[in-house]
């Protein structure tokens, strides 16, 4: 067989996509149709070439021109799907800071990651990620495209569920600390159903740490200090924290002092924040506390059942138990109030690339919860 030859069209141009037909020569004795009106032959050995019927859009000469459009003086390639796949690997290396864990979420080796980002720096002409001794740290042009990127990501996510879903509502994914989801969260959703109609939201109970990775959610309400790399930290309730008991617990053994407290059940919170030695260093610093063999809880939602059922008394933000407070299922023997270094913080990631349906949950959860603030005030002060 001889090399491949190519007919031409006289006269077009890459703007009137140029039709190239990719012909082989014939074996020799071998039929050759002849070219159409017009046509002019290209081949080591000339002649009369058989076309196949491969045909092929592109430029005269038979390479493939990518598109692109020129602006501030710098060609910009125009969207491909290789592209749209290297910032999505890029969105999710910058979110986890962490080439590794990208990998893993997108199902590819470390090395392919690298590939996909070091392009991605070639192709705008500029470094995203630095690389230190202690890890990946996005550059200023780096934060700069995760700001914008994220956002038309987002955007396009959305434009895919509404045409694949049509009629279906914007879905949003929110990480909750699973004791403000039960006490403060769940009874409050239909107010904002009401509002939002068009928005669905998925609760995720969630600690803050030993979290699955890759994980991706909308906003987060946790149990924290408020200072978390990556993430604007918005204090949102629970800051004020007491000691409780169930009246039948005191009616058998009453507490007038801290020295009754050790002839008492006294109930641990096995997660961080809200505990006896917090809480004793502002009261009794001179207080031994609980026992090492104290009876240890999860979490709230079964230290809370337990400590209503008089199997204890418990340190607690009063946000949770307030009702309980006011309906007298709970009370307070000792009186006192002691600010935690512990509260519920919204998070959200940094920079905010959130949307309007991500907003219009944020603003109504902190709606609700400087709801809840004032009347933990109120209660305190009558």
């Amino acid at each position: 067989m001889d090399g491949p030859c190519m007919l031409e069209q006289p006269g077009d141009s890459w703007n009137q996509s140029t039709e190239v037909k990719i012909c082989r020569k014939t074996s020799a004795g071998a039929p050759r149709p002849p070219p159409g009106p017009g046509t002019r032959a290209f081949g080591r050995h000339g002649g009369k070439p058989a076309c196949s019927p491969l045909i092929a859009r592109g430029p005269p000469g038979g390479m493939l021109k990518p598109s692109s459009e020129t602006s501030g003086g710098g060609t910009i390639m125009k969207g491909t799907h290789k592209n749209l796949t290297s910032l999505r690997i890029f969105e999710a290396a910058a979110r986890t800071l962490n080439f590794s864990r990208t990998a893993e979420e997108h199902h590819l080796t470390q090395g392919a990651i690298s590939k996909h980002i070091a392009g991605l720096e070639k192709r705008l002409g500029t470094v995203l990620f630095k690389r230190t001794p202690t890890g990946l740290r996005l550059t200023h042009a780096g934060a700069l495209y995760l700001e914008k990127i994220s956002a038309a990501l987002r955007l396009l996510d959305e434009a895919d569920a509404t045409v694949a879903h049509p009629g279906s509502r914007v879905a949003l994914n929110i990480a909750v600390s699973p004791s403000f989801a039960p006490f403060l969260l769940i009874g409050r959703l239909a107010e904002f159903f009401n509002r939002h109609p068009d928005i669905r939201v998925n609760i995720r109970p969630r600690l803050i740490y030993g979290r699955p990775a890759g994980e991706r959610f909308d906003a987060e309400i946790q149990l924290h200090t408020g200072h978390i790399s990556g993430k604007t930290a918005q204090y949102l309730c629970g800051r004020e924290m007491t000691l409780v008991a169930a009246p039948s617990l005191l009616e058998r053994r009453p507490v007038r002092g801290i020295d009754d407290l050790q002839h008492l059940p006294l109930l641990k919170r096995a997660q961080r924040g809200y505990g006896w030695d917090e809480w004793r260093a502002e009261i009794a610093p001179h207080w031994a506390g609980p026992s090492q063999h104290a009876a240890e809880y999860e979490g709230f939602s079964l230290l809370l059942p337990a400590t209503l059922h008089g199997l204890g008394l418990a340190i607690v933000p009063i946000c949770l138990v307030l009702e309980h407070l006011r309906a007298g299922r709970l009370v307070r023997p000792l009186g006192e109030v002691v600010a935690g270094r512990h509260a519920y913080y919204l998070l959200q990631p940094r920079p905010d690339t959130s949307g309007p349906c991500t907003q219009a949950f944020c603003d109504w959860i902190r709606e609700e919860s400087q709801r809840v603030e004032d009347a933990v005030q109120d209660y305190l002060a009558s």
